[in-house]
């Protein structure tokens, strides 16, 4: 990608002072009109030599109000980003509706970076490449315009400042940093090899000839000037293909006549609880991930599921999470962004009590999503959950299911009994109404998103005795197959 750019481009001081006043100009009414559209934005700027990379990136940002964007100086991880999946860090700064994100430097730097330290591998692994372009794709195909540029420079460049000798205007810039000849030479192969594997149309990179400075800038604005165009004409528009090719749902099938006598109930109940702390101790001891989907009906004991399963487990290494209708900042980013934020740490679990798969659920329904986002969603969380696996996450997904019957019984119950009057809403009787339009979207779900990776188990319901006693044994084994 390199060997073929030119960067003898130069740009005269006085052609440079003439074009750059409506350049600014426009990049200036272009925030505001992304603004107004509600268009996320994300520029990424790579290269070699940090200093002139500092002096592009400020001057690109001075046109801009700085309450329509943020800057992300990418340098190693902290503590915290450091023990989780490598794509993580960058997920939760992803920018929300109409704002923009700058990052000064990415994580192709860093897949690079941390690929080097250590002599830990001499080519990017297969799965960070995966990441990244899951990563873009997932955003592109939610309408973020994602922007990456690559300032190139000459090998060697002007010479740097020693460590003795810093010029003022390195001042804040990593001692590491500073020899552009050692990065240029160490990091070549492997960049210009991540750069060719993820240049897809969604998210295409522009090489900047950048030993000019004036060129540079100027190749810098109206590069994103064009894209901003672009994307306040009209949305990208993906292909709207339901994910790959459909199992069988297994939820037709399931025997909702299972049973667990009362006087069976707590022994089995407590063994399989002991179990779940051998797991939680395992999972802690070897540093592993995870992550337990609750899904099911309305009344169909997901809350008593869950407090069985946590009844007696170490509350330090669990956290349940439960999901309700998105807030006003969720809202503004992709409908995943919320999810990935509540990742475990190594040896925790996260559980989820409802989760992303309300996307091709309830908004599905209830026309919360358009045809063309549910159906997408399919294969974005098939990818998402691909994500978890290939960053050692055990994904174990729960669908419990009763009958029509049963759940009216649970309704009326909770209706007469005041303690239980609160677990009852008018959205539960309104989703029994759409009892039909409900399970044609449960078993799309079951069918579309139940992977050898990330495969659903569906949980007889009906009873619960059976219901809570099956669960913990599912999760157990599931962890324990996963492990072995």
């Amino acid at each position: 990608m390199f060997a073929k750019i030119d960067l003898s481009k130069k740009m005269k001081k006085e052609e440079h002072k003439g074009l750059m006043p409506p350049l600014k100009e426009r990049l200036g009414e272009l925030q505001r009109e992304v603004h107004e559209a509600g268009v996320p934005v994300i520029i990424v700027f790579e290269g070699w030599d940090p200093m002139s990379m500092a002096g592009v990136i400020n001057r690109f940002m001075l046109p801009l109000d700085p309450r329509g964007f943020s800057y992300h100086d990418i340098t190693s991880p902290e503590l915290l980003e450091e023990r989780m999946p490598f794509m993580w860090r960058f997920w939760t700064r992803a920018p929300w509706k109409g704002n923009i994100a700058v990052f000064d430097r990415s994580w192709y730097t860093r897949a690079v970076a941390e690929c080097l330290d250590g002599g830990k591998c001499k080519a990017i692994p297969q799965e960070v490449i995966d990441d990244i372009n899951r990563f873009e794709s997932l955003l592109a195909d939610d309408g973020t315009v994602i922007i990456k540029l690559f300032l190139h420079t000459s090998k060697g460049g002007e010479k740097r400042p020693d460590r003795k000798g810093v010029a003022p205007e390195a001042c804040g810039l990593l001692m590491e940093d500073l020899d552009s000849d050692r990065l240029y030479r160490k990091h070549l192969p492997l960049l210009e090899k991540i750069m060719e594997r993820t240049d897809a149309s969604n998210a295409p990179w522009v090489i900047v000839e950048a030993d000019d400075l004036e060129y540079a800038e100027v190749k810098v604005a109206r590069t994103v000037i064009d894209r901003l165009e672009t994307a306040v004409r009209g949305p990208y528009r993906p292909d709207t293909m339901a994910a790959g090719p459909k199992v069988t749902s297994p939820r037709p099938d399931v025997d909702l006549s299972l049973k667990l006598q009362d006087g069976d109930y707590k022994g089995q109940l407590e063994k399989q609880q002991g179990r779940m702390r051998g797991v939680q101790c395992e999972l802690f001891n070897r540093k592993k991930r995870l992550v337990v989907v609750f899904e099911g009906r309305d009344a169909s004991g997901k809350g008593g599921n869950i407090n069985r399963l946590t009844q007696t487990l170490n509350p330090r290494t669990y956290q349940v999470v439960p999901t309700g209708a998105p807030d006003d900042m969720e809202l503004a980013h992709h409908y995943l962004w919320r999810f990935i934020r509540r990742m475990p740490l190594p040896g925790h679990m996260s559980i989820f009590d409802r989760s992303w798969y309300g996307r091709v659920l309830v908004e599905r329904v209830s026309s919360l999503a358009t045809e063309a986002e549910w159906k997408r969603a399919y294969r974005e969380i098939n990818d998402f959950e691909r994500w978890m696996v290939d960053n050692d996450i055990v994904v174990v997904k729960l669908w419990l299911e009763v009958d029509k019957k049963t759940q009216l019984e649970r309704f009326i119950e909770r209706v007469d009994d005041p303690r239980k009057t609160w677990k009852i809403t008018a959205d539960d009787w309104s989703a029994r109404e759409r009892w039909d339009r409900y399970t044609e979207a449960i078993d799309d779900m079951l069918e579309r998103t139940s992977t050898p990776y990330a495969p659903w188990a569906v949980i007889p319901s009906n009873d619960k005795n059976y219901a809570r006693v099956e669960t913990i044994k599912r999760i157990a084994d599931a962890v324990n197959d996963a492990l072995d």
